[in-house]
């Protein structure tokens, strides 16, 4: 290579995209113009890893690499190498792919190109992978909390499905089945004829060693015992027994990992300068503040990205408009884990917050499904922590049902004049 090829390429700016793979990666180079300067293959070992960095950097500046992933090693390889990394969601990759060809075309080849081509002429409007260590962390381990939470809700609807089908006075016995101690007790007694022919001393023993205290709603349960051999025995008992006694084992080699997550994310907020504010709001508890927290970041530092966390986490719906016409549906293309962690705040908030609760029952009211009015309140709950960060205060229930007094709000007139707390 001469070297006025050379200083050219040290001073243009070029656009990557990775069409990434198991046993390779396909890579499209091209210039501002969407002038393609390269497209070549390489391997997914460390060793090809170097080749592709050494390759990329021989081009001069590298603007940014688009690729359909956010956690795949070659992202974190090129993003430690200190290149700008532009995650695609791929529906939008796909999106463009069909306004490129009508034919359906696909391949890695031709996916990376479009990849690099889209990213030099839409990067303005795209966003850089988040790079802050501490963020990435806590929102990795808040989505594989969540991820860890809603399996063993799943174990725990198939244990109550096949106690309700072959045990049904032991199901009765406990209300929460995501309860180590229910989980416990089914091992301890698992069919009604030992749970019937267990002495009430037996029983008593075995609550108070799990810290249950002896409430009368207990005593009941005990002395109703023998009810349990009155259901009709199924035919296929015997293997529903070996059904719930296999997912009580799954659930409590699950549950130490939870825990663990717990305790790991209650650790990793504490490092965040607004968890503190987060803290502060009804029903957030040790659990949504991280995830809070870990959401709002990128607001915490500009104030004015609400917007886009708006539209990200699914709290912002989507407008359809034609003529006169007029539809609002949710947003589906979003995070869906935020959204999750969203309407799960909005929820809890309605049992610690009275103008959260007077908000919910006000749009259903209206008409609104459950889960439109939890967006709604999601999208209401946002403002407030956009105005927490910005003023650094943390949350006060008597001085917003005061602000919302003054506006003479909906709201405030469903309280009845209470100020909750």
């Amino acid at each position: 290579m001469n070297e006025k090829k050379r200083k050219t390429q040290q001073e243009q700016r070029c656009w990557v995209g990775l069409d990434w793979g198991n046993e390779g990666h396909a890579v499209s180079v091209v210039n501002d113009a969407r002038k393609v300067l390269e497209k070549f293959e390489v391997g997914a070992s460390l060793a090809e890893m170097d080749k592709l960095v050494g390759r990329l950097r021989a081009f001069g500046v590298v603007a940014g690499i688009a690729i359909e992933a956010t956690s795949h090693p070659v992202v974190c390889y090129l993003s430690a190498a200190g290149f700008p990394i532009y995650p695609i969601n791929p529906k939008l990759s796909k999106n463009w792919r069909e306004c490129n060809s009508v034919a359906g075309i696909k391949n890695d080849e031709r996916d990376g190109l479009v990849l690099a081509v889209e990213l030099a002429a839409r990067h303005a409007s795209l966003r850089l992978l988040e790079q802050d260590a501490s963020t990435v962390e806590l929102a990795g381990l808040c989505a594989k909390l969540r991820d860890l939470v809603d399996e063993r809700t799943s174990l725990v609807q198939r244990l109550e499905a096949a106690l309700g089908q072959y045990y049904r006075g032991g199901l009765d016995f406990f209300s929460d089945w995501t309860s180590p101690t229910a989980w416990r007790f089914i091992k301890r007694f698992p069919r009604p004829e030992v749970l019937a022919q267990a002495g009430k001393n037996t029983l008593i023993r075995f609550l108070k060693a799990n810290r249950i205290g002896l409430k009368p709603i207990w005593l009941e349960r005990i002395d109703a015992r023998g009810d349990a051999v009155r259901w009709p025995k199924p035919a296929q008992s015997v293997a529903l027994e070996a059904m719930a006694l296999a997912t009580i084992a799954q659930l409590q080699a699950l549950q130490p990992h939870i825990d663990k997550l717990d305790r790991l994310i209650v650790q990793a907020a504490r490092d965040l300068p607004h968890a503190r504010l987060l803290r502060s709001l009804p029903g957030a508890g040790e659990r949504l503040a991280p995830a809070l927290a870990a959401i709002t970041t990128v607001q915490a530092a500009e104030p004015e990205t609400l917007e886009g966390i708006r539209c990200i986490s699914g709290v912002a719906p989507v407008e359809i408009t034609s003529g006169k016409r007029r539809r609002v549906r949710i947003r589906r293309r979003c995070n869906k884990h935020w959204r999750n962690v969203m309407h799960l705040f909005a929820k809890s908030s309605t049992a610690y917050c009275t103008w959260a609760k007077a908000f919910y029952d006000l749009h259903r009211n209206q008409g609104d499904h459950h889960g439109t009015a939890l967006r709604k309140l999601a999208d209401k709950w946002l403002k407030i922590i956009r105005a927490m960060l910005e003023t650094g205060q943390t949350y006060d229930d008597k001085r917003y049902v005061e602000a919302l007094r003054k506006h003479g709000s909906p709201v405030y007139l469903r309280l009845g004049g209470k100020t909750g707390g």
